[in-house]
């Protein structure tokens, strides 16, 4: 038994030993792989932090805007919250802090918002937007692109004329302006915004006294929404208006002049000055400061006169003597100013300075008159106060804003009349008005024509100051009928020839096509004496009739129009009804201005006909078409048709057309008509006596009987077919047909005392006793011209139509220009092209918003090109397309050697180095720049260094041998099978140069070896046991296990030996 329990002692204490050992073993084995675990989990790190640099660049303009607006969210905040808590109204104050960028390369740029009080209902209408002075600045939001390989660039505004402030939050998606004192506005009462947010930064013009600009909107604001006013046809806000004078258009701001008589007094005729209002395209408004107003303190008078003509015709030669009045009662030494005309002295021919606003007009007034007969202490006998009327002129130096009053003797208190009554050859001082000039090109002169009575007189001029009289014309039909007023002389080419003609227009106060006053024209010619000439013995008998309705009186055209464009506004108005209107407080209003075309139509006088359409700048007031694709096109047989649309300002146009065979009896509109359908403006088409008409018959004004229910102009219609074109005002009906063939302007009143109280705003289409197709039908209702706004949208989109940079909008008055916005630059984008929808061309505001669409596509700029060696000598050459691979242009396009600049050169005969640089420059200003080395080499020392290449190759392959054996020695020893050795491998096909020249095999070894993978590699990698390699992982694992079995192996061999002590 001893011997047993000896030999399990021994047992026992050699399996301790044997423990101990194989612990020892495997944590000496482990301890030798610590260098190889470290450096694997140092190649681990580093692989991660390469990861880490890459997605940190990808992201890094995200990273700074996302910090940059946390910053700049938070200063916001902090702003607003000090914002609220001074004060509760917090939305209308500013912040007054300043901002600090919340980053250097941060594209935003936050600051407080800036409002003054006395703009505060102006910038709640457009939407918390701001009032201040100065030029454009503009709002945009810069969207952060999201953390990717390929992160979305970030945009540097390029602008015309304008600044671009950027700001922008990615969580909230909001734009502020900047506070800073120079806050940017442009001339045109537009604004803009950010596409994403409500802030709209509103533009203003530069005035000197921002208070008075406000409170005018804000009057605009209240005014022009009574009872009975028009909407798309120009008025005062207030008081009496008639005649237009002295239109003009000035070339060098763009704007369009309209001066006019106007009481600034009351709503009554009285007072006579020019009043003023001044837009962008002729259609959309805005009144101005009095222009010229009644002269003062006129001093005493006394002259003769001969009166040929009128209430003084008996008295002969009489004096007029005393201080001027126009009360018809005290000398109150007042002059009125009433209608005359503009020229535009680009050339100073007169002297008054090179583009002085010349304004000519009549001075009316009333004065003590006398037969010059000695008698009553040498005064003469007294006849009362008599009217005289005389020209004067004056003169504007900052484009018609203001005017100088011009007398020959300098004295603009008290000016001398430029044409004095008694150079009137008309014969009647009280009628000798209305002057008009015009420069005849031909005979290099200055024509002005004045009405006196029933005649015409012209006046000629070489300086614009000095006139003498040259000639007259007669009125040969209706003579005594009213008199003539507001002449005109039109120089016009006759359209689709060289031919010239002189249009002579003027407005009869009596005697019209229509009742009451009109217009009529003649043609004819003007000779070098300043005599107009009609074109036949009929012309003055058959006057033409400019407008065939009762309402257009006074036309002029405008002057200095570019495009030799010929176009004119008349007061819409008759003297005959002018206390029919009731309107308050203010009275008439002008025409839609009206395109002249002078024609050939040998149904006319003369064979020429003057047609007139409206303008085409009325599009910028219209909407889109209201009516179906399905509603354009329909048959009426002895129907109506009620039309999918209601309101009372808009424009219809269609075409009618029938079998001439069987034709209706009328066919048209029914406009204005009341849900009753009792009451309702006609515009038709009679075939039976061939009349085109506008009837208010039915419109329940009173006195609408013959003659003034129907207004009419023939037109021949013998190819069964007419177009009718209206447009539709609160109290107005324009109508023409045939492009402009016949017109009819007309004023009407469906009064609620008459039609009840109803809406009247249901349109018609109809067909009386017959069948009619009806195509091209088209309904666009008009903006007003007073209250409207209107936005132009700036996009910035890839060739997708994905966004790129956020878009931009810019917010203005209809018929306000605005100033476009360039193309931004986008990193890593290129401009490819533009798409427009609704653009005006003149960059003024429509009622139809625009849209500009900035298309980018990625940039794909690159080149390539290599290293090459050459041998030296003679007969080799050397080009840069040599090293020239290709590249590629913005866009993609191919590029060749042409396109890219070469900078540096090689002698192929002289050996060396040589470095040549290529570049190339986008559309974008992106410049890629190459550089590549030429080796020229001497052909003897190449001969030997290739000998001497060879030499040390071999050496070099004898020495890798040699290590590899020893290697192989070496891992022999260290226990490796005879078939791991097998294995094991050198590749020497990978032979490098190194520095010197020489060649070093590069050796693959299939030894096994300790790694630390990742990834795939760490899933896939199994216990090998043929190669010799294993799971580094388990056997770290064993070896800690292994190592603390030894540990306490020890531990229990040293507690027994103190046991059996």
């Amino acid at each position: 038994m001893s011997e047993v329990k000896e030999h399990h002692k021994m047992y026992k204490k050699g399996k301790v030993w044997i423990v101990a050992m194989v612990s020892l073993g495997s944590g000496t084995l482990l301890m030798s792989q610590m260098d190889t675990i470290q450096a694997a989990t140092q190649s681990e790190i580093n692989n991660s932090s390469m990861i880490l640099q890459k997605e940190t660049q990808s992201s890094t303009v995200v990273s700074k805007i996302d910090s940059s607006n946390q910053e700049a969210s938070e200063k916001k905040a902090t702003a607003n919250n000090s914002s609220l808590k001074n004060n509760e109204d917090a939305t209308s104050k500013s912040s007054e802090s300043e901002n600090q960028s919340a980053s250097k390369s941060s594209a935003a740029q936050v600051s407080s918002e800036v409002s003054d009080n006395a703009s505060r209902s102006e910038t709640d209408e457009l939407n918390q937007g701001q009032k201040s002075t100065g030029s454009e600045e503009e709002i945009s939001v810069v969207k952060a692109a999201s953390s990717s390989e390929e992160s979305k660039a970030t945009s540097s505004a390029v602008t015309q004329s304008e600044d671009i402030s950027t700001a922008s939050s990615e969580k909230e998606k909001t734009a502020t302006l900047s506070s800073s004192n120079e806050i940017k506005q442009d001339t045109n009462n537009s604004s803009f915004t950010d596409d994403k947010s409500n802030n709209v930064v509103a533009d203003t013009a530069t005035e000197t006294n921002n208070i008075q600009k406000v409170s005018s909107r804000d009057l605009e604001k209240k005014s022009y929404s009574e009872q009975y006013r028009n909407q798309i046809h120009y008025s005062p806000d207030k008081n009496w208006m008639n005649d237009p004078n002295g239109l003009f258009y000035d070339d060098k701001t763009g704007i369009y002049h309209l001066y006019y008589q106007y009481n600034p007094e009351g709503n009554e005729w009285g007072n006579m000055s020019w009043g003023h209002a001044t837009s962008k395209d002729m259609i959309n408004w805005k009144q101005e400061q009095l222009a010229i107003p009644m002269l003062t303190d006129q001093g005493w008078e006394d002259f003769t006169y001969t009166n040929t003509t009128g209430n003084l015709v008996e008295a002969g030669e009489v004096r007029y003597v005393g201080v001027p009045t126009t009360n018809w009662g005290d000398s109150n030494g007042k002059k009125a100013i009433f209608s005359g005309s503009v020229y535009v002295d680009k050339n100073n021919v007169s002297g008054l300075g090179v583009g002085t606003v010349l304004a000519f007009y009549t001075a009316d007034y009333q004065i003590a008159t006398r037969i010059n007969d000695g008698k009553e202490d040498g005064w003469g006998t007294w006849l009362g106060l008599n009217e005289i009327q005389e020209q004067h002129l004056a003169y504007s130096q900052d484009g018609g804003k203001t005017f100088i009053q011009y007398s020959p003797d300098k004295n603009a208190a008290v000016p001398k009349p430029l044409i004095p009554v008694t150079d009137s050859k008309g014969g009647d001082a009280a009628n000798f008005r209305d002057p008009n000039v015009v420069y005849d090109d031909l005979n290099k002169q200055f024509l002005l024509t004045v009405v006196s009575n029933q005649q015409a007189l012209i006046y000629s001029s070489k300086d614009l100051l000095h006139w003498k009289y040259a000639s007259s014309i007669q009125r040969e039909k209706n003579v005594g009928l009213g008199v003539w007023e507001c002449p005109t002389l039109i120089p016009m080419t006759v359209a689709g020839t060289k031919t010239t003609k002189w249009i002579f227009a003027v407005s009869v106060q009596q005697g019209a096509h229509a009742t009451g006053s009109g217009m009529e024209y003649y043609v004819g010619d003007i000779t070098a004496a300043g005599q107009w000439v009609p074109e036949s013995t009929h012309t003055m008998k058959e006057p033409l009739t400019f407008d065939y309705g009762e309402d257009f009186y006074a036309g002029i055209p405008f002057a200095n129009m570019k495009d030799k464009r010929n176009v004119l506004i008349a007061w819409q108005s008759n003297w005959s009804y002018t206390g029919e209107a009731k309107t308050s407080p203010w009275y008439g209003h002008m025409t839609l201005p009206r395109e002249l075309k002078l024609v050939k139509d040998t149904r006319a006088t003369d064979g020429y006909l003057l047609r007139n359409t409206v303008v085409s700048e009325i599009a910028h007031n219209e909407q889109e078409n209201v009516l179906s694709s399905a509603e354009f096109n329909t048959t009426l047989k002895n129907s109506e048709h009620l039309l999918n649309y209601t309101g009372t300002q808009y424009k219809v146009t269609a075409d009618f057309s029938w079998d001439t065979k069987n034709p209706p009896e009328s066919v048209g509109f029914k406009l204005r008509v009341s849900h009753d359908g009792r009451y309702y403006l006609r515009v038709g088409y009679d075939l039976q006596t061939k009349e085109f008409f506008v009837q208010r018959l039915n419109t329940g004004e009173p006195g609408m009987g013959n003659p003034r229910d129907k207004m009419n102009a023939f037109v021949d219609s013998g190819e069964g077919k007419i177009t009718l074109t209206i447009y539709v005002d609160e109290t107005s009906i324009e109508a023409f047909a045939n492009d402009g063939e016949r017109a009819i302007t007309q004023n009407f009143f469906m009064r609620p005392e008459y039609v009840g109280v109803q809406p009247t705003n249901q349109l018609y289409l109809y067909a009386q006793n017959g069948e009619v197709h009806v195509t091209g039908l088209k309904i666009n209702p008009l903006t007003s011209i007073w209250k409207n706004e209107s936005k132009v949208t700036f996009n910035y989109l890839d060739d997708k139509g994905n966004e790129i940079v956020s878009s931009k909008q810019k917010i203005g008055k209809i018929g306000d220009s605005y100033s476009m916005l360039a193309p931004v630059k986008i990193d890593n984008y290129f401009l490819s092209s533009t798409n427009m929808k609704n653009k005006n061309a003149d960059n003024l505001y429509t009622a139809q918003n625009q849209v500009i669409n900035y298309i980018y596509r990625k940039v794909q700029t690159n080149l390539w090109v290599k290293d090459s060696t050459l041998t030296a000598g003679t007969q080799n050459g050397w080009k840069a397309e040599n090293n020239f691979i290709g590249g590629n242009d913005a866009a993609g396009k191919e590029l060749t050697i042409k396109d890219v600049a070469v900078l540096g050169t090689v002698n192929p005969s002289k050996p060396g180095i040589y470095t040549v640089k290529y570049s190339y420059t986008d559309v974008q200003g992106n410049t890629i720049l190459k550089t590549i080395k030429v080796t020229v080499v001497d052909p003897i020392k190449n001969k030997e260094t290739r000998t001497k290449k060879s030499r040390s190759e071999q050496k070099l392959v004898i020495e890798a041998n040699k290590r590899n054996n020893s290697r192989n020695n070496q891992t022999t020893k260290n226990g490796l099978s005879k078939q791991q050795i097998s294995n094991k491998k050198v590749d020497y096909s990978m032979v490098n140069a190194d520095s010197k020249g020489f060649k070093v095999a590069k050796k693959v070894s299939t030894l096994p070896r300790l790694d630390i993978q990742t990834g795939e590699s760490k899933k896939n990698q199994k216990h090998l046991p043929q190669t010799g390699e294993s799971n580094i992982l388990a056997l770290n694992i064993l070896g800690i296990i292994l190592t603390s079995l030894s540990s306490i192996g020890l531990f229990l061999r040293i507690k027994r030996k103190r046991d059996s002590k």
